[in-house]
């Protein structure tokens, strides 16, 4: 007699994973490098689905509530809204999951997240992003993309020994953070992660290697508000970096001495540029070693997480100098400045142009000067005063924090020596809470804007 049984096969794989317990020693990592080289790509997509582990993304019910209640005030949402907890907590840890974000009508895109095996939904835990190298010449994502977070990515079997939740994009062409969907990816993909699992979120880290290098050099030039440092191995600049943005964050670079696909001097030239506008760059050089990094990651990566465990990110600084090149939602500003830059003005006298050095990435030198044709913004915040420099700039917006300012007093905004501004700024509702839906950033809250036309 012949027994049958009407459960597909990959009930029980994930019967086993529920409740597989890892002996002493042996990280849950080990168990998903054992399941990435040992199940099919469908079956290992069925470990991945959150709800079976409790972490859907919930609908933010309590924050609209919030919202609407008129009992609520402004100065009570910003209050409920730095002491958010409304983490849920998951069946298991030690896991993957699969999530998506909406890019448009047409585009949904997938990510992954691993929870690390110590994560306590209670205590606000550091997140890392890795972007993987070789997929800016990729249109589609291949069928094993889910498994591509265990089996091309060096930084996974560190996430339980240093407690960290990575977030791991799922990446093809049009993803590239300079591309159609690049930030607005970025973007959401976080703010997603901070919906369902407690982040720190002065604690955020981006990491990436070769394609994801360029990615890491990009972001940290352009929009680096969201995160506390920045990690590139063996990438290089695609574009010429705002380099007054880079001074508002730490880099470290790794190189690759033997690097054969991008010059080690060219990162290494960049370096020197930026340390000149101030920026916290280190480098990191790695002699004899060639551009995949895999096989000498305990070179690489020990050095990485030692850095960013000591690391974190001031959500208000009370000095922010910014450049922008062109105009672009998605590019919103530095930390509590944003500006529209002008087309037409004549540059100030206090704007900055220099004469760059630079080596490409396949090691040719040249120069340009750097500034021209930038929006710049000079600011500082101190005796309840914003006093501001422009220089080809339209229009300038302040967003405005009690942690930066006394609320119970006149603010005064000084832009290039005249008085633009004095009056009390009160908490707004609406704006406190489209900006936290938006980013779900607890500790970088601003509470209203002021927008002053130049």
């Amino acid at each position: 007699m012949k027994l049958r049984f009407s459960t597909p096969p990959w009930f029980w794989l994930i019967t086993l994973l529920i409740s597989w317990q890892p002996g002493p020693g042996c990280g849950q990592t080990a168990r998903w490098v054992k399941l990435a080289t040992s199940t099919s790509d469908a079956d290992f997509l069925r470990l991945l689905h959150p709800q079976q582990h409790g972490l859907a993304v919930p609908e933010l019910a309590q924050l609209t509530q919030w919202s609407g209640d008129a009992q609520v005030t402004g100065d009570s949402l910003y209050r409920l809204l730095r002491s958010w907890q409304h983490y849920p907590k998951p069946r298991r840890t030690g896991i993957i999951c699969r999530y998506e974000v909406k890019l448009d009508s047409t585009h949904t895109v997938p990510y992954l997240v691993y929870v690390p095996q110590h994560y306590d939904h209670r205590l606000p835990t550091k997140l890392l992003v890795y972007y993987k190298g070789g997929w800016l010449n990729r249109k589609q994502l291949p069928a094993n993309y889910a498994k591509e977070i265990v089996l091309d990515n060096p930084t996974f079997r560190y996430l339980d020994e240093q407690n960290t939740i990575e977030l791991f994009p799922c990446l093809r062409q049009d993803l590239a953070i300079y591309g159609n969907y690049g930030y607005q990816h970025l973007q959401q993909m976080i703010a997603q992660t901070k919906r369902v699992l407690n982040i720190d979120d002065n604690r955020v880290y981006l990491s990436g290697f070769s394609d994801g290098g360029k990615t890491v050099f990009n972001v940290a030039s352009l929009t680096p508000s969201a995160f506390a440092g920045f990690y590139a191995i063996n990438g290089g600049l695609a574009s010429r970096p705002q380099f007054l943005n880079l001074a508002a964050r730490p880099l470290l670079a790794f190189i690759a001495q033997a690097d054969e696909l991008i010059s080690p001097a060219s990162v290494l030239a960049y370096a020197e540029q930026a340390r000149h506008f101030g920026a916290d760059w280190q480098v990191r050089r790695l002699p004899a070693r060639t551009h995949y990094y895999a096989p000498y990651q305990q070179e690489v990566l020990p050095a990485l997480f030692a850095h960013l465990t000591v690391v974190s990110r001031n959500p208000f600084p009370t000095r922010v100098t910014y450049a922008k090149g062109y105009n672009s939602s998605d590019l919103p500003g530095l930390d509590w400045v944003q500006c529209r830059m002008s087309s037409t003005k004549a540059p100030a006298a206090t704007h900055q142009v220099d004469s760059i050095r630079v080596v490409n990435m396949v090691g040719e030198a040249s120069r340009y000067r750097n500034g021209e044709k930038d929006g710049q913004v000079r600011a500082t915040c101190f005796n309840n005063t914003y006093t501001v420099e422009t220089s080809l700039v339209d229009e300038l917006t302040l967003y405005i924090s009690p942690v930066m300012v006394d609320l119970t007093q006149p603010i005064r905004v000084v832009v290039n020596g005249q008085q633009r501004y004095q009056g009390v700024v009160t908490y707004s509702k609406n704006f406190l809470g489209q900006r936290f839906a938006a980013n779900f950033d607890r500790q970088q809250l601003f509470i209203n804007e002021l927008i002053i036309k130049l």
